[in-house]
């Protein structure tokens, strides 16, 4: 379809220009189509103090403290006893539903200023910077969000659609994608999987800087339109914290009909031949549809391959039937062969290898070499 290019396109955002998660709606629609021109970005004025009237000020640093642990039940409570069409109130109630659910004083006060009935459902830290994550249960879409906490500006969401819009400048430059978008048209940048834990990549940087991985699907239009493919951005933060910008790592393509590597007894530990820039989907069996039951027994050698997404749940059959499968999709990014284990429990880890080879102009497909 497209030549897969990695590279480099740097966006060089002043502090001032983001937005942070609080005061934002639900994430409802991806970045506008068209991307203003660099120029049109806004700069930052030396000559006052900038303070967008919609980013909350947070005083005091974030801490695990602010993680509250609420459960469908107290979902449901909360839908139950808050009424959504006063949303002066909905806040107020959301709090005092959390305060009877047990949640700390910490986790009380940093779920008001979200801007919206939300929860800190996990916390992670990430070297001079933390990333929060975070359960919107009002959203009808995009209910899960990553905030990167604890830095300079003290808040980001990594969603914010005046950040995926300026982002998204970048990815004009890209030969990937710009192939994409000729098939495409209406291509954007949507939100990426924030549910999972085991992401975003977190990586040390030189002087005590970090590197924060995020990806953001390729779609076009709409929620359920098919996912093309991922952009991949490092958030760059220096050891103080100080976010110095985004940065276009690479775009990876889903292939069409592309198939699903399966863990059975005869495919399990296969190598998986694809190309660098491609996507790959491994299907793992499960014995309780409700949960999740891999985890990765290794951690990836992410120059190579990263991890786009799994799914928690397996997904239900084509008849509606309980799931049997847990999927985990990943993205070949660099040239090489690679192993990519997984654990269940006290089981033996299976291990696929994948082989990524530099692809040549024109189509190329990802498959699962017979063994």
């Amino acid at each position: 379809m497209t030549r897969i290019g990695v590279g480099i396109g740097v966006i060089c955002l002043a502090v001032g220009s983001y937005v942070s998660a609080y005061g934002q709606g639900g994430q409802e629609a991806p970045a506008k189509q068209n991307a203003p021109d660099a120029s049109t970005a806004p700069q930052k004025d030396k000559s006052k103090k900038e303070g967008p009237a919609d980013e909350v000020k947070v005083a005091k640093k974030v801490t695990v403290n602010v993680v509250f642990t609420g459960d469908t039940k107290f979902v449901d409570a909360v839908k139950a006893n808050c009424d959504e069409s006063h949303a002066d109130k909905l806040q107020d109630c959301f709090a005092e539903e959390m305060k009877k659910a047990g949640a700390t004083p910490a986790a009380v006060e940093f779920s008001k200023q979200l801007g919206e009935p939300g929860f800190v459902r996990d916390f992670r830290a990430a070297g001079p910077v933390d990333i929060a994550y975070v359960f919107y249960p009002y959203r009808a879409n995009e209910n899960q969000s990553w905030l990167i906490v604890n830095g300079t500006p003290p808040i980001i969401d990594v969603d914010n659609s005046k950040l995926v819009t300026i982002a998204a400048r970048a990815l004009k430059n890209n030969a990937s994608y710009a192939g994409l978008a000729r098939a495409h048209p209406d291509l954007s940048p949507w939100p990426g999987d924030r549910y999972s834990t085991e992401i975003p990549d977190i990586e040390m940087g030189a002087n005590g800087g970090v590197h924060i991985i995020v990806n953001y699907r390729l779609r076009e239009k709409c929620h359920s339109c098919a996912v093309l493919g991922h952009a991949w951005y490092s958030f760059e933060f220096d050891a103080k914290g100080i976010f110095a910008g985004a940065k276009l790592m690479a775009i990876s393509v889903a292939r069409d009909k592309a198939p699903v590597v399966r863990a059975t007894g005869k495919t399990a530990g296969a190598t998986i031949g694809t190309s660098v820039g491609e996507e790959v989907t491994i299907a793992l069996p499960v014995k309780d549809a409700a949960g999740s039951e891999w985890i990765l027994a290794k951690a990836l050698d992410t120059a190579k391959v990263r991890l786009i997404e799994h799914s928690h749940v397996a997904p239900p059959s084509g008849t509606g039937a309980a799931g049997t499968e847990e999927l985990w999709k990943f993205a070949a990014l660099g040239a090489g062969t690679t192993p990519i284990a997984f654990q269940r429990g006290a089981e033996k880890p299976i291990t696929f290898r994948v082989a990524m080879r530099n692809r040549a102009a024109g189509p190329s497909g990802s498959s699962a070499k017979k063994q």
